[in-house]
């Protein structure tokens, strides 16, 4: 897979002149800020302010003409590689890095030279590693916000499967459903008792058995006093 990183970069010839100037600017910015603080912090009081100003004026330039160096010779090494294999790839880079590292502590010691060769090859590698995980990280991801789609089903879905641990687990909205199911179930079941209770009740009553008086005599008739006088019907005072 190309990198883009390395695809957008400006040929060879003027990509040393970039990287010189991209280099410098980075060291003066970075090492003006650096020298700043520390002339603040190593000045005596009433004199920090000034301290610092003339820390970072004396010492920002000689960072970044350092890192100028670094800048220019890493790119005339990574020109030189591309040259010669024809291609350009974080290999390149890489050792290019290491290259620089080792020619700018020539003057140390084969020791150093390793030292340094082994730094800058590390350093490097891991930028471009860095680079290289950045670019595929961003570039899989959509550019509209809007069509990324949710992963899981609506909450409401009845057809969702269960979210839950559990064999008695049921997705929400089947799970309100059947509560108001079984609800209109034992209300239908409570009408239809009070309904048969009233049917039984009207039933009953209808075969009762009215129970009458006869208003003729009795086994005969009873005497009812001195007099001789018969009661009539079952009022035992006797008619009126």
């Amino acid at each position: 897979m190309r990198n883009h990183s390395i695809a957008d970069r400006d040929p060879c010839p003027y990509r040393i002149i970039e990287d010189i100037g991209g280099a410098f600017a980075f060291g003066a910015v970075g090492g003006g800020i650096w020298h700043f603080g520390k002339g603040a912090w190593q000045s005596p009081k009433g004199t920090r302010l000034v301290g610092a100003i003339g820390n970072c004026a004396a010492r920002a330039p000689v960072m970044g003409g350092q890192f100028a160096v670094w800048g220019g010779l890493f790119a005339c090494c990574d020109c030189s590689l591309t040259a010669i294999r024809q291609k350009e790839d974080p290999w390149n880079s890489i050792i290019s890095g290491g290259v620089t590292g080792g020619i700018l502590a020539a003057r140390a010691g084969p020791k150093a030279m390793a030292s340094a060769a082994v730094v800058g090859s590390v350093l490097l590698a891991l930028i471009e590693g860095m680079g290289i995980w950045m670019n595929n990280y961003f570039s899989q991801m959509p550019n509209d916000p809007n069509m990324i789609q949710p992963e899981g089903p609506p909450e409401n879905d009845i057809t969702a499967p269960p979210t839950s641990g559990g064999v008695g687990m049921m997705p929400t909205g089947l799970t309100l459903r059947r509560a108001g199911t079984a609800k209109q179930q034992q209300q239908q079941s409570s009408s239809d008792g009070m309904m048969m209770m009233e049917g039984e009740s009207e039933r009953f009553d209808s075969g009762r058995h009215e129970t009458t008086f006869s208003s003729g005599s009795g086994s005969g008739s009873s005497s009812g006093g001195a007099g001789g006088e018969k009661s009539g019907g079952w009022w035992p005072f006797g008619s009126s």
